[in-house]
């Protein structure tokens, strides 16, 4: 037996509209995020070194701040609401774990066999 996870608020309340908006804008953040992990470079220039080759530096940085972004927004028990009310499960190439529990059938205590490696036609 399914059993849905009703939560009762209060529209007109303060307190949902702060929720709400902080949902939205850590949303705003994660794709803002995701458009400069787009635009960043790859490498950047480290100088050169004594046979004067350039010295190329990883740009990890954007790649943390996106990861940081969806860390944030899985924390954040409105963002996901919103997210799965907009059917989305990724923002950039990046999934949102909490987005997909969120939205995936329940099996009543069996595992699903579509996310699930072990399972397959040769493991019945």
């Amino acid at each position: 037996m399914t059993q849905l996870k009703v939560t009762i608020f209060d529209g007109g309340s303060a307190e949902y509209w702060r929720q709400r908006t902080e949902g939205f804008r850590l949303i705003r953040e994660a794709e803002h995020a995701a458009q400069r992990l787009a635009d960043a470079p790859m490498y950047l220039h480290g100088g050169y070194d004594e046979d004067g080759d350039v010295i190329a530096i990883e740009n990890l940085s954007p790649h943390d701040d996106m990861e940081d972004a969806i860390r944030v927004i899985e924390a954040n028990e409105t963002a996901v609401s919103i997210l799965v009310a907009q059917g989305r499960t990724r923002i950039g190439g990046c999934e949102i774990r909490a987005v997909i529990k969120a939205m995936a059938p329940d099996y009543d205590g069996i595992e699903d066999p579509e996310r699930n490696p072990l399972w397959g036609p040769a493991t019945d």
